[in-house]
């Protein structure tokens, strides 16, 4: 098909009032028919295609206009989690050290209680319980140093640990059963009382939480 020639004519424009311009014809942009405009910024042929245009030109703006607040809220929201994030540090770092000890000790605490969920109370036997504790064999008031050891926290019942100090002759007789004699008497003999410090407990924390996240997944694989 041969390719119509551009026809280049003298118009005169009503808004340069009587000076004479030459132009040529031009493709309609929603039809792409030729057309002789009769304004300098005219691109279509009717008003139909006109308001298509105008209409697809208003679309494209407001989505545009979508796409930059959605861009700006996005942005507005990683601040506020910047700032957000800043004073959770901020905050942190003015938390005494009793705060880290009992955030460190609710982790090893909820390790204990899984790792031990299918084994009964260890002072008194029992599988009920309206609550399971994890029990400290020797205190952490009595010997801080062993505070975090696993092998003198062991599932309790409420019962046993917090109405009967800890019942701890049975618990002796059943800590010697899973775990033996010497390390029972290594815990009794530990008297070397240790303070933690903030960045130990702060590790303490990070490392049993990821150790109770293996021992869960670990047993769903298994189920």
């Amino acid at each position: 098909m041969l390719k119509k020639p551009e026809i280049s004519i003298t118009v005169i424009f009503p808004a340069t009032k009587g000076a004479l311009m030459r132009i040529y014809r031009r493709k309609c942009k929603c039809c792409n028919e030729w057309f002789i405009p009769k304004y300098q910024n005219q691109y279509w042929c009717n008003e139909i295609c006109g308001t298509k245009i105008a209409l697809e030109r208003r679309s494209k703006e407001r989505e545009k206009a979508e796409k930059a607040e959605k861009a700006a809220e996005k942005k507005r929201r990683r601040e506020e989690q910047k700032q957000k994030d800043k004073l959770k540090i901020q905050k942190l770092a003015l938390k005494p050290r009793s705060y880290w000890i009992k955030q460190a000790q609710q982790a090893v605490h909820a390790f204990i209680r899984e790792r031990d969920r299918d084994l009964p109370c260890i002072s008194c036997g029992t599988l009920t319980s309206a609550q399971w504790d994890a029990g400290h064999y020797r205190t952490t008031a009595a010997a801080p140093q062993l505070r975090f050891d696993e092998r003198n926290i062991h599932k309790q019942c409420v019962v046993c640990n917090q109405h009967k100090s800890g019942n701890l002759v049975p618990y002796r007789v059943e800590l010697i059963s899973r775990i033996g004699q010497e390390a029972v008497e290594e815990i009794e003999s530990n008297h070397n009382r240790y303070r933690w410090t903030v960045e130990e407990c702060r590790a303490i924390k990070a490392e049993y939480q990821q150790k109770l996240k293996k021992l869960r997944n670990s047993r769903s694989e298994v189920a």
